[in-house]
């Protein structure tokens, strides 16, 4: 019997306003301040690009080969960004489809989102399939949640594929948050302590039932904080482990795992939850045998094959692995 394929690289749509941050969230994931490369739909590098900048370098790409291309609002529409990939040469094992979030009326753009997605999750190529989506709200504007974005939420059934909300610059809420508990009588270090959980409430009751309610809710939730500082690694960690937790596949969760590069926590979430301990520290306190155990080969690989980008010496991992049973079967 053949051995089934995996995908290598895991593949992500990045939805979201022109100001939604999504620029941000991608380098910091990725630890880079450089730009993506782009492909166009045969593989083909057009060049570099931030996201905002991505379109201009696809249609300057397109044009390049002809001079004499003439490229209206129209046309352009039939070479949507969607279909080109985006890379960080610091870490190739994330692929990047960027698509603008849809303002009132865009019928077109909810269409090509659609067919991108279904396109790609119905493919039978794992390496060209979609594996999750990241939809980013910007929520320092007038409204967080527009009718036409609701309706992605309402009308599209992205199938197998979860879909992350992503709150960015949710810091905004929380400054909306202090002026109005001052403003209420609160006194300053009062109202200092008390915003991010008054803009958390209010956000919970004004703006996520707008789309927890649709027939396609999210799989999960981000609010992101000051991503312009070092809070930007603590903000991707938590979008990163809500897609691993919102995936149903152990071989997509074993390739999220290995393509980010920075996430201990992840890594030893993924081990124990894959259940080898569990497994294995059950088995042991039946046959009342946990003081004899040495990890043979099969335990320690299903262990260390969570922790792709880490060395560990292998009597360091015994002493780990022997304890954490210990505490297991304690329990």
């Amino acid at each position: 019997m053949s051995e089934v394929k995996r995908p290598t690289r895991f593949r992500v749509l990045i939805i979201g306003r022109a100001n939604a941050g999504k620029t941000t969230i991608l380098r910091a994931l990725c630890g880079t301040n450089e730009e993506p490369e782009v492909y166009d739909r045969k593989g083909h590098k057009i060049g570099h690009g931030s996201l905002r900048g991505s379109f201009r370098s696809i249609r300057n790409g397109i044009a390049g080969r002809d001079s004499t291309a003439i490229l209206s609002p129209s046309s352009m529409r039939g070479l949507h960004k969607i279909d080109y990939s985006l890379i960080f040469p610091s870490n190739q094992g994330y692929i990047f489809h960027d698509s603008r979030g849809f303002e009132s009326g865009a019928t077109d753009e909810l269409e090509l989102v659609r067919d991108f997605i279904q396109t790609r999750a119905a493919s039978n190529d794992l390496d060209e399939q979609l594996h999750a989506i990241w939809y980013c709200f910007p929520t320092d504007g007038n409204r967080v949640i527009t009718a036409a974005e609701q309706e992605f939420f309402g009308t599209i059934d992205t199938g197998r594929v979860p879909v992350i909300a992503v709150f960015t610059k949710f810091d905004a809420l929380d400054c909306a948050a202090f002026n109005a508990l001052e403003a209420g009588g609160l006194s300053l270090d009062e109202a200092k302590q008390g915003a991010s959980a008054y803009a958390e409430d209010l956000f919970k009751t004004t703006h996520l039932p707008l789309i927890q309610n649709q027939p396609h809710p999210p799989k999960g939730i981000v609010c992101l904080r000051n991503m312009q500082n070092n809070n930007s690694h603590k903000g991707v960690s938590d979008l990163i482990e809500k897609t691993f937790t919102s995936l149903d596949d152990d071989a997509l969760k074993s390739l999220l795992v290995f393509v980010q590069h920075s996430n201990v926590k992840l890594c030893i979430k993924a081990a124990v939850e894959s259940g080898v301990i569990t497994k294995t520290a059950k088995a042991l306190a039946k046959q009342r045998g946990l003081n004899t155990f040495r990890p043979d080969a099969k335990f320690t690989w299903e262990i260390l094959k969570w922790f792709p980008y880490i060395w560990v010496s292998f009597h360091v991992f015994q002493e780990v692995a022997y304890f954490s049973l210990l505490y297991l079967n304690t329990r």
